[in-house]
């Protein structure tokens, strides 16, 4: 099959950087590029090597990615559909993965090259699992996608427009540069949309992301903090996900700061329980406001020291009182947390398209991906708002478990704890 290239098409074709950026308007050519970018690839492998096919979800690889591939390379090998494998027939190994699970490339050793499409969705903790896959070889990493939000991928783009990334080649071009893209149909919508989520959509121009759950929300330089400043951790498990830990700092004038962050995937209990330990380390945490989904974690925690309680996990109460709270000025975020500048950018609700039939339209939940360290947020929010609104101390024992020691116990009950409680 022969395919013409348009020009910048062609500029990534030829490109000798290693990590070429294609942030382009929709039906652009986009998953093109990328398909004829690994099938080459391909033919210039042998046995043992390995290629990967990655996309944020089943449905982007389904309807775009793979058919795109299979187009070019189905004569030269056989799709394994079981195994999400293509097998050429001189050698090589095509991996398509879903990075709906950021560790989905672990174990695919050997790599020449990964095609990552519509990459522009995916979290930064996904993306740098990406460049290790990529880092034993020096792989090639070609990324299509159209620019959805202002996320780690555009300060890679800032980046690389400062001068500071001369391994990147970072190609923008419009829907319209595919000369198959009908000009009237272009004209259209540039009139019918909103000018900047015109230009994201069809000029491959960066933007912030519609529907965002926090759009509010502020970033500064790291700081010291002032005395009299508390600080709280919030917990959110993961083994397949990240787990992940924010340390907040509230200060004596009510001012909330994130300060600290970590996020991490394929850790058992015990490195959860080293993690923390880190954490508490550096700051005198006076609590871990954990996921509840997980009571023997949050028991466990307990037992090391850690003092921990279950959070109140509902999630629309959560939002509603983080949000309050960026709005009246009193949340910052320190700018070195890169995680959380990667999720707060991208941390959206679902559009009306992706509403299932029974799904409530009225009050919709956030779209569940890349939102870990959004959950810790939250949780300890929740927790110190609920106090203050109680216009109760903020407590650092647990209410729901109480300590075998009988002089501790004694102890714990006068500061609250019901006799009813679980014992640890």
């Amino acid at each position: 099959m022969q395919i013409k290239l348009h020009s910048f098409q062609e500029k990534a074709f030829l490109s000798e950087k290693q990590i070429v950026i294609n942030a382009a308007g929709i039906q652009s050519g986009k998953s093109t590029i990328g398909a004829v970018f690994t099938h080459h690839l391909a033919s210039t492998c042998g046995p043992g090597d390995n290629l990967i096919i990655a996309a944020p979800t089943y449905k982007i690889l389904a309807q775009a990615s793979l058919p795109a591939f299979l187009g070019l390379a189905e004569h030269f090998g056989s799709f394994h559909k079981v195994d999400s494998i293509f097998k050429y027939r001189h050698g090589p190994t095509v991996y398509i993965r879903s990075l709906s699970d950021p560790n989905a490339m672990e174990g695919v050793t050997n790599v020449e090259g990964l095609w990552l499409d519509e990459g522009g969705l995916i979290s930064r903790y996904a993306w740098e699992n990406c460049l290790g896959r990529a880092a034993f070889r020096q792989a090639k990493v070609m990324v299509t996608t159209t620019p959805y939000s202002l996320n780690w991928l555009y300060q890679l783009w800032k980046d690389w427009k400062a001068g500071e990334r001369d391994d990147v080649e970072f190609l923008t071009y419009s829907s319209i540069d595919n000369p198959h893209f009908p000009q009237a149909e272009f004209e259209r919508q540039k009139k019918i949309l909103d000018p900047v989520r015109f230009a994201m959509k069809y000029m491959g121009v960066f933007g912030k992301m519609e529907g965002l759950v926090y759009p509010d929300v502020f970033f500064c330089r790291a700081m010291p903090m002032p005395p009299g400043t508390r600080y709280f951790a919030g917990v959110d498990w993961g083994f397949t996900n990240p787990f992940a830990i924010t340390v907040r700092a509230v200060t004596p004038t009510g001012q909330h700061y994130r300060v600290d962050e970590f996020m991490k995937s394929g850790l058992d209990l015990d490195d959860c329980v080293h993690a923390a330990k880190v954490k508490l380390g550096l700051y005198p945490i006076e609590v871990f406001v954990c996921d509840p989904s997980a009571p023997m974690h949050i028991q466990r925690f307990n037992k090391e020291g850690l003092k921990a309680i279950k959070a109140n996990n509902d999630i629309t109460h959560g939002i509603d009182l983080h949000r309050t709270l960026m709005k009246e000025g009193r949340f910052s975020v320190f700018e070195d947390c890169v995680y959380a500048k990667d999720e707060y950018e991208s941390y959206r609700y679902p559009e009306k398209k992706d509403l299932g039939l029974n799904d409530d339209e009225k009050e919709p939940v956030p779209v569940a991906q890349n939102d870990h360290s959004m959950d810790c947020d939250r949780y300890v929010t929740v927790y110190l708002e609920s106090a203050l609104a109680q216009k109760r101390p903020i407590t650092t024992h647990n209410p729901a478990v109480m300590p075998q020691d009988a002089l501790k116990r004694l102890e714990w009950l006068k500061k609250g704890g019901s006799s009813r409680a679980k014992r640890y």
